[in-house]
């Protein structure tokens, strides 16, 4: 029997929508004070001394309520909540949101942060966040919270559960609004300027380009698989995670925390522009030209590229994102996580450093 199948092998666009809210700092800084040890703060832009200074500011029962909550993850699991607050909403406004927010619901989000329950899980998932004892305890003895990297997670999710659904919302709402009129309000004021001068530029671009590529912009070279690329992304800027791409999804969509671009930021207009700087820092080390070399000949997981240039896998992811802040590589997210060379920044480079030079010498000789 003959079959006419008539489906269409056409990729689907992305479905990709851009907002801002000034909270996605604030839980970005609290995820990454929760997470000491965890990541490399030397490829943050703010710097260890910038958190350290944060987290000493706070009063002593503020950093003691923090430890309640445990490791910083219960703050990503927040950041889905963010367009639900409304786009361009302050820290105050998205903490009134929290507070009004059924508590149940705040929970589910908390445990739901990583995937490690599935659809089988979903009714005890439901019963450990409306409170019950029986679920609570069936639930942390899921195998997957039992693996060396679910460690420190299961010990916050465990305080977290111990209280009542109220309890626990107002637990991290109290937290929020003592860290933002403690210190945050501040940074806030200094910051969000940048996020919507961002915001209003990626949504310029969104009349201009494919999704693809307004992704691959913002995000210095993230692509998503067509797994993942099913759901619709949210992206929304962020000062604090700078250079890094934060993921943070829902069952339903993806938000994803980027970069905001350096023009935003340069108020000096003799400097040279960060993404120039970045660039000739970023190949001004013989390690990361073989990288380069080596995805000259076509795209690579991080094992292969770690086997090809022996680099261990811990160093060579900080070379890696070195690389995509400069624009150099891509990224696709997945399952093997594959990076590719974006060989069209070469030309861009030499453009921009003979714009700067150039412009730079003509400045000189019509004052001289």
């Amino acid at each position: 029997m003959k079959l006419a199948d008539f489906t269409s092998t056409t990729k689907a666009p992305l479905n990709l929508r851009v907002t801002y809210s000034s909270a996605i700092d604030l839980l970005c800084a609290l995820w990454i004070i929760g997470s000491k040890g965890d990541h490399a703060l030397e490829d943050n832009e703010l710097g260890d001394q910038w958190f350290a200074d944060l987290e000493a500011a706070l009063t002593p029962s503020t950093r003691e309520d923090l430890g309640q909550i445990g490791n910083g993850d219960a703050w990503i699991a927040l950041i889905p909540v963010l367009p639900e607050a409304g786009e361009g909403a302050t820290i105050a406004e998205f903490i009134e949101f929290l507070a009004e927010m059924d508590p149940a619901d705040l929970r589910y989000r908390l445990i739901t942060v990583y995937h490690v329950f599935d659809e089988s899980h979903r009714e005890l998932m439901a019963d450990a966040a409306e409170g019950s004892a029986e679920a609570i305890e069936t639930l942390l003895s899921v195998e997957g919270l039992s693996t060396p990297e679910m460690k420190k997670w299961r010990g916050s999710l465990q305080s977290l559960l111990a209280l009542d659904p109220v309890e626990t919302r107002d637990l991290i709402v109290g937290v929020l609004r003592r860290v933002q009129d403690e210190v945050f309000s501040r940074i806030e004021e200094e910051f969000r300027p940048h996020l919507e001068a961002d915001f209003r530029s990626k949504r310029s671009m969104q009349r201009r380009v494919s999704p693809e590529r307004l992704l691959e912009v913002a995000t210095s070279g993230v692509n998503f698989s067509d797994e993942h690329a099913r759901l619709p992304i949210v992206l929304m800027p962020t000062m604090v995670a700078r250079p890094w791409v934060v993921v943070a999804a829902r069952s339903d969509f993806f938000v994803l925390g980027y970069p905001v671009a350096d023009e935003h930021l340069e108020a000096d207009g003799d400097a040279p522009p960060q993404w120039l700087v970045k660039l000739h820092r970023a190949l001004g080390d013989e390690r990361r030209l073989r990288v380069l070399r080596t995805l000259a000949q076509g795209d690579a997981s991080l094992a292969e590229l770690a086997e090809t240039v022996d680099i261990a896998k811990s160093t060579l992811h900080h070379h890696l994102m070195l690389l995509r802040a400069a624009g150099l590589v891509r990224v696709q997210v997945g399952e093997d996580g594959r990076y590719s060379l974006r060989s069209d920044t070469f030309g861009d480079a030499a453009a921009m450093l003979d714009c700067y030079i150039n412009a730079t010498t003509d400045k000189e000789e019509t004052t001289s």
